[in-house]
Protein backbone atom coordinates (compact mmCIF):
# COMPACT_ATOMS: atom_id res chain seq x y z
CA UNK A 1 0.00 0.00 0.00
CA UNK A 2 1.22 3.34 -0.79
CA UNK A 3 1.42 6.47 1.25
CA UNK A 4 0.20 9.72 0.01
CA UNK A 5 0.59 12.67 1.81
CA UNK A 6 -2.42 15.31 2.60
CA UNK A 7 -1.66 18.11 0.48
CA UNK A 8 -1.62 21.29 2.03
CA UNK A 9 -2.01 19.94 5.67
CA UNK A 10 1.10 21.53 7.24
CA UNK A 11 0.08 25.09 6.14
CA UNK A 12 -3.37 24.70 6.99
CA UNK A 13 -2.52 23.80 10.72
CA UNK A 14 -0.56 27.15 10.95
CA UNK A 15 -3.01 29.18 9.19
CA UNK A 16 -5.66 27.38 11.94
CA UNK A 17 -3.16 28.52 14.83
CA UNK A 18 -2.68 31.94 13.32
CA UNK A 19 -6.83 32.64 13.11
CA UNK A 20 -6.81 30.64 16.62
CA UNK A 21 -4.41 33.33 18.12
CA UNK A 22 -6.35 36.30 16.15
CA UNK A 23 -9.48 35.53 17.53
CA UNK A 24 -8.45 35.11 20.62
CA UNK A 25 -6.49 38.64 20.82
CA UNK A 26 -10.02 40.10 18.97
CA UNK A 27 -12.13 38.91 21.73
CA UNK A 28 -10.13 39.33 24.22
CA UNK A 29 -9.74 42.88 22.60
CA UNK A 30 -13.31 43.52 22.45
CA UNK A 31 -13.75 42.11 25.91
CA UNK A 32 -11.46 44.77 28.00
CA UNK A 33 -13.15 47.25 25.82
CA UNK A 34 -16.73 46.11 26.92
CA UNK A 35 -15.34 46.24 30.41
CA UNK A 36 -14.02 50.00 30.32
CA UNK A 37 -17.37 50.97 29.14
CA UNK A 38 -19.38 48.95 31.25
CA UNK A 39 -16.74 50.37 34.19
CA UNK A 40 -17.67 53.96 32.63
CA UNK A 41 -21.15 53.11 32.29
CA UNK A 42 -21.32 52.51 36.37
CA UNK A 43 -19.16 55.16 37.05
CA UNK A 44 -21.88 57.44 35.00
CA UNK A 45 -24.36 56.00 37.16
CA UNK A 46 -22.89 56.12 40.40
CA UNK A 47 -22.49 59.86 39.39
CA UNK A 48 -25.96 60.12 38.32
CA UNK A 49 -27.89 58.32 41.37
CA UNK A 50 -24.93 60.96 43.85
CA UNK A 51 -26.16 63.97 41.62
CA UNK A 52 -29.82 62.81 41.82
CA UNK A 53 -29.46 62.12 45.71
CA UNK A 54 -27.46 65.23 46.12
CA UNK A 55 -29.75 67.70 43.54
CA UNK A 56 -32.65 66.26 42.93
CA UNK A 57 -34.02 63.22 45.37
CA UNK A 58 -36.62 64.61 48.11
CA UNK A 59 -35.36 66.29 51.22
CA UNK A 60 -38.97 66.04 52.41
CA UNK A 61 -42.31 65.27 50.72
CA UNK A 62 -45.80 66.80 51.81
CA UNK A 63 -48.83 64.61 50.42
CA UNK A 64 -46.26 63.54 48.37
CA UNK A 65 -45.30 66.85 47.09
CA UNK A 66 -41.13 67.04 47.10
CA UNK A 67 -39.01 69.54 48.49
CA UNK A 68 -35.75 69.26 46.49
CA UNK A 69 -32.06 68.73 48.09
CA UNK A 70 -31.53 71.63 45.85
CA UNK A 71 -33.85 73.75 47.20
CA UNK A 72 -33.28 72.70 50.81
CA UNK A 73 -29.31 73.47 50.24
CA UNK A 74 -30.40 76.77 48.87
CA UNK A 75 -32.68 77.61 52.14
CA UNK A 76 -29.84 76.76 54.16
CA UNK A 77 -27.94 79.23 52.44
CA UNK A 78 -30.21 81.89 52.90
CA UNK A 79 -31.12 81.29 56.39
CA UNK A 80 -27.46 81.67 56.86
CA UNK A 81 -26.58 84.71 55.86
CA UNK A 82 -29.65 86.29 57.38
CA UNK A 83 -28.74 85.20 60.77
CA UNK A 84 -24.91 87.10 59.89
CA UNK A 85 -26.19 89.87 58.71
CA UNK A 86 -28.84 90.18 61.80
CA UNK A 87 -25.58 89.42 63.98
CA UNK A 88 -23.54 92.07 61.99
CA UNK A 89 -26.38 94.84 62.89
CA UNK A 90 -26.43 93.54 66.95
CA UNK A 91 -22.46 94.11 66.56
CA UNK A 92 -23.08 97.82 65.06
CA UNK A 93 -25.66 98.86 67.20
CA UNK A 94 -23.77 97.54 70.45
CA UNK A 95 -20.71 99.24 69.19
CA UNK A 96 -22.94 102.80 69.09
CA UNK A 97 -24.18 102.45 72.76
CA UNK A 98 -27.57 102.16 70.42
CA UNK A 99 -28.71 98.84 72.24
CA UNK A 100 -28.71 97.55 75.44
CA UNK A 101 -25.71 94.85 76.25
CA UNK A 102 -28.06 92.29 77.90
CA UNK A 103 -30.10 92.63 74.46
CA UNK A 104 -27.36 92.10 72.81
CA UNK A 105 -26.37 89.03 74.29
CA UNK A 106 -29.43 87.73 73.99
CA UNK A 107 -30.75 88.12 70.99
CA UNK A 108 -27.40 87.05 69.68
CA UNK A 109 -27.63 83.62 71.83
CA UNK A 110 -30.84 83.19 69.76
CA UNK A 111 -29.39 83.68 66.74
CA UNK A 112 -26.68 80.91 67.44
CA UNK A 113 -29.39 78.36 69.11
CA UNK A 114 -30.98 78.85 65.29
CA UNK A 115 -27.56 78.40 63.77
CA UNK A 116 -26.68 75.42 65.59
CA UNK A 117 -29.89 73.81 64.63
CA UNK A 118 -29.71 75.47 60.75
CA UNK A 119 -30.20 72.06 59.07
CA UNK A 120 -33.32 70.64 60.92
CA UNK A 121 -35.00 74.19 61.32
CA UNK A 122 -34.73 75.13 57.64
CA UNK A 123 -36.05 71.62 56.65
CA UNK A 124 -39.27 72.46 58.44
CA UNK A 125 -39.33 75.78 57.35
CA UNK A 126 -39.53 74.69 54.16
CA UNK A 127 -42.64 71.78 55.12
CA UNK A 128 -44.14 74.66 56.87
CA UNK A 129 -43.87 76.27 53.71
CA UNK A 130 -45.80 73.80 51.86
CA UNK A 131 -48.00 73.01 54.41
CA UNK A 132 -49.42 76.82 55.16
CA UNK A 133 -49.21 77.42 51.37
CA UNK A 134 -52.05 75.05 51.36
CA UNK A 135 -54.07 76.57 54.32
CA UNK A 136 -53.87 80.19 52.57
CA UNK A 137 -55.18 78.98 49.87
CA UNK A 138 -58.02 76.95 51.95
CA UNK A 139 -58.52 80.40 54.29
CA UNK A 140 -58.54 82.93 51.47
CA UNK A 141 -55.09 84.42 52.11
CA UNK A 142 -52.86 85.54 49.56
CA UNK A 143 -49.53 87.47 49.59
CA UNK A 144 -48.30 89.65 46.98
CA UNK A 145 -45.22 90.71 45.38
CA UNK A 146 -45.75 94.33 47.17
CA UNK A 147 -46.21 92.47 50.50
CA UNK A 148 -42.93 90.58 49.76
CA UNK A 149 -40.90 93.93 49.10
CA UNK A 150 -42.66 95.51 52.20
CA UNK A 151 -40.79 92.77 53.91
CA UNK A 152 -37.32 92.87 52.76
CA UNK A 153 -37.59 96.60 53.13
CA UNK A 154 -38.44 95.92 57.15
CA UNK A 155 -35.61 93.17 57.71
CA UNK A 156 -33.61 95.74 55.49
CA UNK A 157 -34.62 98.83 58.19
CA UNK A 158 -33.06 99.35 61.49
CA UNK A 159 -36.22 99.93 64.22
CA UNK A 160 -36.43 103.42 65.79
CA UNK A 161 -34.47 103.53 68.60
CA UNK A 162 -35.52 105.33 71.72
CA UNK A 163 -33.11 106.22 75.44
CA UNK A 164 -35.41 105.31 77.90
CA UNK A 165 -35.35 105.43 81.82
CA UNK A 166 -36.98 103.45 84.25
CA UNK A 167 -38.14 104.31 87.91
CA UNK A 168 -39.95 100.71 89.16
CA UNK A 169 -40.78 99.82 92.44
CA UNK A 170 -41.25 96.29 93.28
CA UNK A 171 -43.74 95.07 96.51
CA UNK A 172 -41.48 93.51 99.14
CA UNK A 173 -42.14 90.05 100.11
CA UNK A 174 -41.07 88.52 103.46
CA UNK A 175 -38.60 86.05 104.35
CA UNK A 176 -40.02 82.75 103.95
CA UNK A 177 -42.75 83.81 101.51
CA UNK A 178 -42.81 83.51 97.83
CA UNK A 179 -45.44 86.31 96.97
CA UNK A 180 -46.42 89.53 97.95
CA UNK A 181 -49.22 90.55 100.22
CA UNK A 182 -52.28 92.64 99.32
CA UNK A 183 -50.81 95.15 101.70
CA UNK A 184 -47.07 95.17 100.60
CA UNK A 185 -48.52 95.45 96.86
CA UNK A 186 -50.87 98.36 98.33
CA UNK A 187 -47.57 100.27 99.84
CA UNK A 188 -45.52 99.74 96.50
CA UNK A 189 -48.13 101.38 94.29
CA UNK A 190 -48.37 104.20 96.69
CA UNK A 191 -44.67 104.41 96.61
CA UNK A 192 -44.84 104.66 92.76
CA UNK A 193 -47.57 107.16 92.92
CA UNK A 194 -46.05 109.31 94.71
CA UNK A 195 -42.66 109.21 92.60
CA UNK A 196 -45.24 110.31 89.82
CA UNK A 197 -46.39 113.19 91.65
CA UNK A 198 -42.81 114.41 92.13
CA UNK A 199 -41.60 114.23 89.05
CA UNK A 200 -44.67 115.74 87.57
CA UNK A 201 -43.75 118.61 90.39
CA UNK A 202 -39.93 119.38 88.83
CA UNK A 203 -38.16 116.62 90.79
CA UNK A 204 -35.03 115.55 88.83
CA UNK A 205 -35.67 112.05 87.34
CA UNK A 206 -32.44 110.71 88.31
CA UNK A 207 -33.03 112.17 91.94
CA UNK A 208 -36.15 110.56 91.86
CA UNK A 209 -35.11 107.27 90.61
CA UNK A 210 -31.96 106.68 93.06
CA UNK A 211 -34.33 107.60 96.13
CA UNK A 212 -37.56 105.31 94.79
CA UNK A 213 -36.09 102.81 92.44
CA UNK A 214 -36.17 98.93 93.51
CA UNK A 215 -34.35 98.13 90.05
CA UNK A 216 -30.67 98.26 89.16
CA UNK A 217 -30.60 100.43 87.12
CA UNK A 218 -31.02 102.76 89.53
CA UNK A 219 -27.37 103.64 90.67
CA UNK A 220 -27.30 105.48 87.49
CA UNK A 221 -30.52 107.27 87.89
CA UNK A 222 -32.56 105.05 85.72
CA UNK A 223 -30.97 105.19 82.80
CA UNK A 224 -31.56 102.23 80.60
CA UNK A 225 -29.63 103.12 77.68
CA UNK A 226 -31.63 102.56 74.12
CA UNK A 227 -34.39 100.15 73.55
CA UNK A 228 -36.14 99.07 70.54
CA UNK A 229 -39.74 97.28 69.59
CA UNK A 230 -37.88 94.31 70.23
CA UNK A 231 -36.51 94.47 73.41
CA UNK A 232 -36.66 92.50 76.93
CA UNK A 233 -38.24 94.85 78.54
CA UNK A 234 -41.86 93.89 80.06
CA UNK A 235 -44.62 93.90 78.09
CA UNK A 236 -47.02 96.80 78.79
CA UNK A 237 -43.56 98.90 80.23
CA UNK A 238 -42.28 98.52 76.86
CA UNK A 239 -45.86 99.58 75.02
CA UNK A 240 -45.89 102.60 76.72
CA UNK A 241 -42.15 103.81 76.09
CA UNK A 242 -43.02 103.31 72.34
CA UNK A 243 -45.68 105.72 72.52
CA UNK A 244 -44.53 108.35 75.10
CA UNK A 245 -43.67 111.72 73.96
CA UNK A 246 -40.00 113.00 74.35
CA UNK A 247 -39.13 114.08 78.03
CA UNK A 248 -42.67 112.74 79.51
CA UNK A 249 -43.17 110.53 82.24
CA UNK A 250 -45.53 107.69 81.09
CA UNK A 251 -48.28 106.70 84.13
CA UNK A 252 -47.88 104.33 86.72
CA UNK A 253 -47.97 100.82 84.88
CA UNK A 254 -48.09 97.69 86.74
CA UNK A 255 -46.44 94.90 84.83
CA UNK A 256 -47.72 91.38 84.47
CA UNK A 257 -44.70 90.29 87.24
CA UNK A 258 -46.13 92.46 89.72
CA UNK A 259 -43.74 95.06 89.59
CA UNK A 260 -45.10 99.33 89.27
CA UNK A 261 -43.21 100.95 86.92
CA UNK A 262 -42.56 104.57 85.12
CA UNK A 263 -40.91 105.51 82.17
CA UNK A 264 -39.53 108.32 80.30
CA UNK A 265 -38.14 108.70 76.84
CA UNK A 266 -35.00 111.54 76.47
CA UNK A 267 -34.15 111.08 72.75
CA UNK A 268 -35.39 109.19 69.98
CA UNK A 269 -33.10 107.88 66.86
CA UNK A 270 -35.02 107.29 63.21
CA UNK A 271 -35.23 103.97 61.87
CA UNK A 272 -32.88 103.45 58.86
CA UNK A 273 -32.93 101.25 55.84
CA UNK A 274 -30.08 99.29 54.31
CA UNK A 275 -29.87 100.50 50.97
CA UNK A 276 -27.67 97.87 49.62
CA UNK A 277 -29.38 94.78 51.74
CA UNK A 278 -30.12 93.18 48.32
CA UNK A 279 -26.69 93.77 47.03
CA UNK A 280 -25.13 91.70 49.75
CA UNK A 281 -27.61 89.29 49.38
CA UNK A 282 -26.40 89.00 45.64
CA UNK A 283 -22.83 89.10 46.82
CA UNK A 284 -23.06 86.18 49.12
CA UNK A 285 -23.86 84.26 45.98
CA UNK A 286 -27.95 84.03 47.09
CA UNK A 287 -30.03 84.03 43.99
CA UNK A 288 -32.86 86.92 44.05
CA UNK A 289 -35.45 84.53 43.89
CA UNK A 290 -34.51 82.04 46.14
CA UNK A 291 -34.06 85.21 48.46
CA UNK A 292 -37.94 86.15 47.84
CA UNK A 293 -39.06 82.26 48.49
CA UNK A 294 -37.80 82.79 51.77
CA UNK A 295 -39.47 85.70 52.56
CA UNK A 296 -42.79 85.10 50.89
CA UNK A 297 -42.58 81.86 53.41
CA UNK A 298 -41.92 84.36 56.10
CA UNK A 299 -44.57 86.57 54.67
CA UNK A 300 -47.63 83.72 54.08
CA UNK A 301 -47.09 82.53 57.89
CA UNK A 302 -47.61 85.98 59.11
CA UNK A 303 -50.95 86.38 56.88
CA UNK A 304 -52.00 83.30 58.24
CA UNK A 305 -51.81 83.69 61.64
CA UNK A 306 -53.59 87.19 61.17
CA UNK A 307 -56.62 85.85 59.45
CA UNK A 308 -56.76 82.92 62.51
CA UNK A 309 -56.55 85.26 65.19
CA UNK A 310 -58.97 88.16 63.44
CA UNK A 311 -61.86 86.12 65.08
CA UNK A 312 -60.80 85.85 67.97
CA UNK A 313 -59.31 89.54 69.03
CA UNK A 314 -62.51 91.20 68.43
CA UNK A 315 -64.73 92.26 71.10
CA UNK A 316 -66.61 89.13 72.11
CA UNK A 317 -68.62 86.76 74.73
CA UNK A 318 -67.00 86.17 77.77
CA UNK A 319 -67.62 84.67 80.95
CA UNK A 320 -66.53 85.38 84.72
CA UNK A 321 -65.70 82.18 85.98
CA UNK A 322 -64.90 80.74 89.43
CA UNK A 323 -63.28 76.98 89.28
CA UNK A 324 -62.73 74.07 91.56
CA UNK A 325 -59.88 71.69 89.91
CA UNK A 326 -59.22 68.08 91.82
CA UNK A 327 -56.26 67.10 89.25
CA UNK A 328 -55.50 63.65 88.39
CA UNK A 329 -53.20 61.18 89.68
CA UNK A 330 -52.29 57.98 88.92
CA UNK A 331 -52.01 56.94 92.70
CA UNK A 332 -55.84 57.57 92.95
CA UNK A 333 -55.76 53.80 92.15
CA UNK A 334 -53.24 52.71 94.41
CA UNK A 335 -53.79 50.90 97.74
CA UNK A 336 -55.52 53.16 100.56
CA UNK A 337 -54.97 56.07 98.67
CA UNK A 338 -55.92 59.13 100.10
CA UNK A 339 -55.74 62.99 99.47
CA UNK A 340 -53.99 64.56 102.21
CA UNK A 341 -52.87 68.41 103.03
CA UNK A 342 -50.09 69.70 105.51
CA UNK A 343 -48.60 71.97 107.18
CA UNK A 344 -44.86 71.26 108.22
CA UNK A 345 -42.88 73.14 110.66
CA UNK A 346 -38.92 71.88 110.32
CA UNK A 347 -36.25 72.70 113.15
CA UNK A 348 -34.72 76.04 112.04
CA UNK A 349 -37.49 75.98 109.55
CA UNK A 350 -34.90 73.99 107.33
CA UNK A 351 -36.83 70.70 106.00
CA UNK A 352 -33.67 69.56 104.05
CA UNK A 353 -31.11 69.91 107.14
CA UNK A 354 -33.54 68.10 109.41
CA UNK A 355 -32.38 64.48 109.36
CA UNK A 356 -28.89 65.78 110.34
CA UNK A 357 -29.71 67.59 114.11
CA UNK A 358 -29.63 65.06 117.25
CA UNK A 359 -33.23 64.25 118.58
CA UNK A 360 -32.83 66.24 121.76
CA UNK A 361 -31.64 69.59 119.51
CA UNK A 362 -33.85 72.29 120.89
CA UNK A 363 -34.75 73.40 117.67
CA UNK A 364 -36.93 69.82 117.00
CA UNK A 365 -38.25 70.81 120.85
CA UNK A 366 -39.44 74.35 119.30
CA UNK A 367 -40.47 72.86 115.58
CA UNK A 368 -43.00 70.33 118.18
CA UNK A 369 -44.37 73.41 119.88
CA UNK A 370 -45.02 75.72 116.88
CA UNK A 371 -46.95 72.65 115.67
CA UNK A 372 -48.95 71.75 118.60
CA UNK A 373 -50.19 75.06 118.71
CA UNK A 374 -51.39 74.75 114.81
CA UNK A 375 -53.15 72.05 115.55
CA UNK A 376 -54.96 73.26 118.45
CA UNK A 377 -56.34 76.43 116.84
CA UNK A 378 -57.18 74.26 113.64
CA UNK A 379 -59.08 72.01 115.91
CA UNK A 380 -61.13 75.04 117.08
CA UNK A 381 -61.63 75.87 114.06
CA UNK A 382 -60.76 73.91 110.67
CA UNK A 383 -61.26 76.72 107.95
CA UNK A 384 -58.21 78.45 109.72
CA UNK A 385 -55.98 75.51 107.69
CA UNK A 386 -55.14 77.13 104.63
CA UNK A 387 -54.19 80.29 105.85
CA UNK A 388 -51.98 78.78 108.35
CA UNK A 389 -50.23 77.05 105.64
CA UNK A 390 -49.54 79.17 103.82
CA UNK A 391 -48.61 81.57 106.55
CA UNK A 392 -46.08 79.75 108.68
CA UNK A 393 -45.81 75.87 106.77
CA UNK A 394 -41.72 75.31 105.72
CA UNK A 395 -42.74 73.41 103.01
CA UNK A 396 -42.13 76.04 99.87
CA UNK A 397 -45.06 75.04 97.87
CA UNK A 398 -47.55 75.57 100.51
CA UNK A 399 -47.54 79.22 100.54
CA UNK A 400 -49.55 78.87 96.72
CA UNK A 401 -50.92 75.29 97.44
CA UNK A 402 -51.95 75.82 100.86
CA UNK A 403 -50.03 72.76 101.80
CA UNK A 404 -52.50 70.26 99.60
CA UNK A 405 -50.61 66.98 98.55
CA UNK A 406 -51.24 64.61 95.58
CA UNK A 407 -53.02 61.70 95.84
CA UNK A 408 -50.45 59.28 98.01
CA UNK A 409 -51.24 55.36 98.14
CA UNK A 410 -48.93 52.77 99.93
CA UNK A 411 -47.25 52.26 96.58
CA UNK A 412 -45.69 55.57 96.75
CA UNK A 413 -42.08 56.09 98.35
CA UNK A 414 -42.52 58.78 100.74
CA UNK A 415 -41.42 59.33 104.30
CA UNK A 416 -43.24 55.86 106.63
CA UNK A 417 -43.88 58.55 109.59
CA UNK A 418 -45.71 60.24 107.06
CA UNK A 419 -47.33 57.08 105.14
CA UNK A 420 -48.12 55.42 109.04
CA UNK A 421 -49.57 58.21 109.90
CA UNK A 422 -52.34 58.92 106.65
CA UNK A 423 -52.77 55.07 105.94
CA UNK A 424 -53.53 54.62 109.41
CA UNK A 425 -56.87 52.89 109.52
CA UNK A 426 -60.63 54.25 110.35
CA UNK A 427 -59.65 57.54 109.30
CA UNK A 428 -61.97 59.66 108.20
CA UNK A 429 -62.23 62.63 105.39
CA UNK A 430 -61.79 65.98 106.97
CA UNK A 431 -60.45 64.69 109.70
CA UNK A 432 -57.43 66.70 111.44
CA UNK A 433 -54.40 64.53 112.59
CA UNK A 434 -52.15 65.15 115.91
CA UNK A 435 -48.63 66.29 114.89
CA UNK A 436 -46.76 63.81 113.33
CA UNK A 437 -42.95 63.24 113.52
CA UNK A 438 -41.18 63.06 110.11
CA UNK A 439 -37.29 63.17 108.71
CA UNK A 440 -38.61 66.79 107.69
CA UNK A 441 -39.94 68.10 110.58
CA UNK A 442 -43.48 68.06 112.78
CA UNK A 443 -46.74 67.80 110.40
CA UNK A 444 -50.06 68.87 110.96
CA UNK A 445 -52.28 67.10 108.44
CA UNK A 446 -55.81 66.75 107.33
CA UNK A 447 -57.77 64.06 105.63
CA UNK A 448 -59.18 65.76 102.69
CA UNK A 449 -60.98 62.69 100.57
CA UNK A 450 -60.31 59.52 99.13
CA UNK A 451 -60.94 58.20 95.43
CA UNK A 452 -62.80 58.40 93.65
CA UNK A 453 -62.15 61.79 92.72
CA UNK A 454 -65.69 61.96 90.49
CA UNK A 455 -67.40 60.57 93.80
CA UNK A 456 -66.07 63.16 95.93
CA UNK A 457 -66.80 65.69 93.58
CA UNK A 458 -70.69 64.82 92.95
CA UNK A 459 -70.88 65.19 97.26
CA UNK A 460 -68.96 68.59 96.77
CA UNK A 461 -71.90 69.27 93.75
CA UNK A 462 -74.47 68.61 96.59
CA UNK A 463 -72.93 70.34 99.14
CA UNK A 464 -72.83 73.73 97.33
CA UNK A 465 -75.61 73.67 96.13
CA UNK A 466 -77.90 72.99 99.23
CA UNK A 467 -75.19 75.91 100.80
CA UNK A 468 -73.60 73.88 102.97
CA UNK A 469 -70.20 74.91 101.90
CA UNK A 470 -69.55 78.35 99.78
CA UNK A 471 -67.44 78.05 96.13
CA UNK A 472 -64.83 80.11 97.67
CA UNK A 473 -64.32 77.95 100.75
CA UNK A 474 -64.95 74.82 98.76
CA UNK A 475 -62.03 76.24 96.17
CA UNK A 476 -60.13 77.30 99.01
CA UNK A 477 -59.92 74.14 101.20
CA UNK A 478 -59.64 71.47 98.06
CA UNK A 479 -59.06 73.00 94.58
CA UNK A 480 -55.47 72.40 93.12
CA UNK A 481 -55.47 75.20 90.81
CA UNK A 482 -53.52 78.56 91.78
CA UNK A 483 -56.69 80.31 92.29
CA UNK A 484 -57.44 78.50 95.21
CA UNK A 485 -56.25 81.46 97.52
CA UNK A 486 -58.37 83.60 96.14
CA UNK A 487 -61.68 81.68 96.26
CA UNK A 488 -61.50 80.02 92.82
CA UNK A 489 -61.89 82.73 90.99
CA UNK A 490 -60.38 82.67 87.65
CA UNK A 491 -61.87 85.74 86.27
CA UNK A 492 -63.25 86.42 82.92
CA UNK A 493 -62.21 84.11 80.21
CA UNK A 494 -62.55 84.27 76.63
CA UNK A 495 -62.77 82.08 73.81
CA UNK A 496 -59.02 81.25 72.44
CA UNK A 497 -57.61 81.90 76.21
CA UNK A 498 -57.57 78.71 77.48
CA UNK A 499 -57.32 74.82 76.46
CA UNK A 500 -59.96 73.90 73.78
CA UNK A 501 -61.62 71.29 76.90
CA UNK A 502 -61.59 73.25 79.19
CA UNK A 503 -62.94 75.95 77.39
CA UNK A 504 -65.56 74.12 76.13
CA UNK A 505 -66.35 73.10 79.27
CA UNK A 506 -66.75 76.91 80.96
CA UNK A 507 -68.91 77.92 77.63
CA UNK A 508 -71.44 74.92 78.33
CA UNK A 509 -71.51 76.04 82.18
CA UNK A 510 -74.83 77.01 83.16
CA UNK A 511 -74.74 80.80 84.75
CA UNK A 512 -75.66 81.50 88.00
CA UNK A 513 -75.31 77.95 88.94
CA UNK A 514 -72.09 75.30 89.79
CA UNK A 515 -71.74 72.98 86.98
CA UNK A 516 -72.09 69.07 87.31
CA UNK A 517 -68.28 68.04 88.03
CA UNK A 518 -66.40 67.47 83.93
CA UNK A 519 -63.21 65.73 83.42
CA UNK A 520 -60.99 67.44 80.98
CA UNK A 521 -58.49 66.04 79.61
CA UNK A 522 -56.18 64.90 81.57
CA UNK A 523 -55.91 67.45 83.77
CA UNK A 524 -58.24 67.03 86.32
CA UNK A 525 -62.22 67.49 87.45
CA UNK A 526 -63.59 70.63 87.93
CA UNK A 527 -66.99 72.52 88.87
CA UNK A 528 -66.97 75.51 87.62
CA UNK A 529 -69.28 78.69 88.54
CA UNK A 530 -69.91 81.21 85.95
CA UNK A 531 -71.35 84.24 87.40
CA UNK A 532 -71.64 86.56 84.37
CA UNK A 533 -71.96 86.74 80.50
CA UNK A 534 -70.82 89.61 78.64
CA UNK A 535 -69.71 90.69 75.50
CA UNK A 536 -66.28 92.42 76.20
CA UNK A 537 -63.12 93.75 74.61
CA UNK A 538 -60.21 91.59 75.25
CA UNK A 539 -57.43 93.03 78.14
CA UNK A 540 -54.49 93.01 77.42
CA UNK A 541 -53.43 89.78 79.32
CA UNK A 542 -55.98 88.11 77.48
CA UNK A 543 -54.79 89.56 74.07
CA UNK A 544 -51.47 88.30 75.02
CA UNK A 545 -51.84 84.74 75.76
CA UNK A 546 -54.36 84.54 72.85
CA UNK A 547 -51.94 85.74 70.36
CA UNK A 548 -49.17 83.24 71.93
CA UNK A 549 -51.33 80.70 71.72
CA UNK A 550 -54.33 79.75 69.56
CA UNK A 551 -52.63 80.34 65.94
CA UNK A 552 -50.07 77.62 66.87
CA UNK A 553 -52.80 75.70 68.43
CA UNK A 554 -54.73 75.89 65.13
CA UNK A 555 -51.51 75.00 63.14
CA UNK A 556 -50.20 72.06 64.92
CA UNK A 557 -54.11 70.24 64.57
CA UNK A 558 -53.84 71.11 60.94
CA UNK A 559 -50.59 70.00 60.34
CA UNK A 560 -50.99 66.66 61.69
CA UNK A 561 -53.42 66.57 58.91
CA UNK A 562 -50.63 66.47 56.27
CA UNK A 563 -48.67 63.28 55.13
CA UNK A 564 -44.83 64.52 55.45
CA UNK A 565 -41.69 62.25 55.22
CA UNK A 566 -38.58 63.74 56.29
CA UNK A 567 -34.97 62.70 54.88
CA UNK A 568 -32.96 60.25 58.00
CA UNK A 569 -29.79 62.15 56.93
CA UNK A 570 -31.23 65.85 57.99
CA UNK A 571 -33.24 65.12 60.70
CA UNK A 572 -32.91 61.69 62.04
CA UNK A 573 -36.60 60.83 61.53
CA UNK A 574 -38.20 59.84 58.13
CA UNK A 575 -41.87 60.67 59.16
CA UNK A 576 -43.92 63.70 60.61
Amino acid sequence: MTLRPRPGSKGTSRARAWDDSDRRSTLLNVGFGLAIVASLLLLVIAWGVSWYSDHLAPAATVNGQSVSKDAYVKAVDVNSFRADYQKSRIRTLLSANHIRPSDAETRTAIIDQRVAQIDTLTLEQLVDGMVQADLASKQGVSVTDADVDAKIKEEATTPELRHAWLIAVTPEIKTGETVATDEAKAAAKAKADQALVDLKAGKAWEEVAKAVSTDTTKGQGGDLGFIDKDSSLEGAYLDALQAVALNTPTAVLEGSDGTYRIGRVTEVIAAAEDTAYLTKVADAGISTDDFRAAIRRDVTRARLNEAILAPFLVPGLQREVSQIKLEVSASETGPKAVKTRHILYSPNDDPNAASTLGADDPAWTKAKADADAAYAKIKADPTLFDSIARAESDEGAAKTSGGKLPYFSQSDSIDQAFADAIFADGLKAGQVLAPVKSSFGWHVIQVLYYPPTADFAKSLKADLDSGKVTFADAARDYSDASSSSKGGETGWVAKGQLSADLEKAIFAAPVGKVSDPVLVGTTGTYLLYVSKEETRELSSDQKATIEATVFADWYAEQKGTYTITRDSSITGATAG
